[in-house]
């Protein structure tokens, strides 16, 4: 069974996250905000329900969804489970709502940037905020010097400020292409020979979209063919192209912090990069990717290719072919889009084991790889 190149066109579904935090606002604002361009999974629906339950009025039309804002005068208390609580973005973004809700100041430091969509979405509604890099530049050689003679521990850092907020402001908004899909259709396109694909619209928010950097690290052919800017937001269209030449690179916490939640496609690239890949997560992600890289861990052997894991990360040896039968994604559907490329590398003769799961978080997008 040979495998055709992929060709064309794609579009994706909205970036879930993100259009969340913003649906989320536009319900707390003043006022009659617009979402534009919509392509909604089914738990879009859910949450509209959750944003009605709260008093706000929303209206999904085809693709452009219309909220109507309580002006923070929700109708009962709030359940933030939607934010999630197992990462640091996780936590901020929940410090950050009770805050809002609660008319106090907020305040937080972090060295690294991750997803910020929420604390941009607030400048976007009105809110007056600080959200900086502070510290010495990374390139001035001598400061760092000194500092280490003098025993100080001079790191850079984000520092966000959000005094208490007295109103959002209704506003027109626009939420770019799922990244996670969009790295997807990447890798299938850089494994698959003789392929060659547009994916539109898709997020290129550097706290975001790391993913598309450590593809090229590792040699995959990802040019931004067009990109936009307006306000805080960021997004483009990518061309992607069948990779000719792919070497295992050692990747860092810097990068992987902005693409946690594409480390199974990432790997799966890495299957077939020439030498070692090794993959060294910040050590605050470690918990919450552990389970993950086991998984990861148990295909690979299925694979053939030759890994290894340990305290904070994953090791791999690249080979030009794979075969296998059996990958099982346990029911997680970001691991399932990565063994789906696998399998039809592998020439697998069964689907993997448990990828129902991904249809109902990404819709119709296994059937571009067949």
């Amino acid at each position: 069974m040979s495998i055709t190149g992929i060709k064309g066109e794609f579009e994706l579904h909205t970036e879930k996250e993100a259009f969340f935090n913003c649906a989320f606002l536009a319900a707390l604002s003043n006022g009659n905000s617009i979402i534009h361009k919509v392509k909604a999974t089914p738990e879009f629906a859910i949450f509209a329900d959750y944003l009605r339950e709260l008093g706000a009025t929303v209206n999904a039309n085809e693709e452009q969804w219309e909220i109507v804002g309580v002006n923070f005068k929700c109708e009962k208390d709030l359940n933030l489970e939607w934010v999630g609580n197992e990462l640091p973005h996780q936590k901020r973004n929940k410090k950050i709502i009770e805050s809002l809700l609660g008319g106090t100041p907020f305040h937080c430091e972090e060295k690294v940037a991750v997803k910020n969509s929420l604390i941009r979405e607030l400048a976007t509604f009105g809110a007056e905020l600080e959200w900086k890099q502070d510290g010495p530049d990374e390139n001035d050689q001598f400061a760092k010097r000194m500092a280490r003679m003098q025993g100080i521990k001079n790191e850079r850092k984000w520092i966000c400020d959000i005094p208490p907020v007295p109103s959002l402001l209704a506003r027109d908004r626009f939420i770019a292409g799922d990244v996670t899909e969009a790295a997807f259709l990447a890798l299938a396109a850089s494994l698959i020979p003789d392929s060659e694909i547009t994916i539109k619209s898709v997020s290129l928010d550097a706290s975001r979209a790391g993913i598309f950097g450590a593809f090229k690290r590792l040699g995959a052919d990802v040019e931004v063919i067009s990109r936009h800017e307006r306000g805080n937001d960021i997004w483009g269209d990518l061309k992607v192209k069948s990779a000719k030449e792919l070497a295992g690179k050692r990747l860092g916490t810097e990068i992987l912090s902005t693409c946690l939640d594409e480390i199974p496609l990432l790997v799966a690239l890495a299957c077939f990069a020439e030498g070692e890949t090794i993959l060294k997560l910040p050590q605050w992600a470690a918990d919450f990717c552990k389970p993950v890289l086991s998984i990861l861990y148990e295909n690979l052997k299925v694979a053939g290719v030759e890994s290894g894991l340990y305290e904070d990360g994953l090791i791999l040896r690249g080979k030009a072919e794979i075969e296998g039968e059996g990958f099982d994604c346990k029911s997680n559907p970001v691991i399932g889009l990565a063994l789906h490329v696998l399998n039809k590398k592998a020439k697998g003769k069964n689907d993997v084991m448990g990828i129902e799961c991904v249809e109902n978080v990404y819709p119709g997008i296994l059937g571009f790889v067949k």
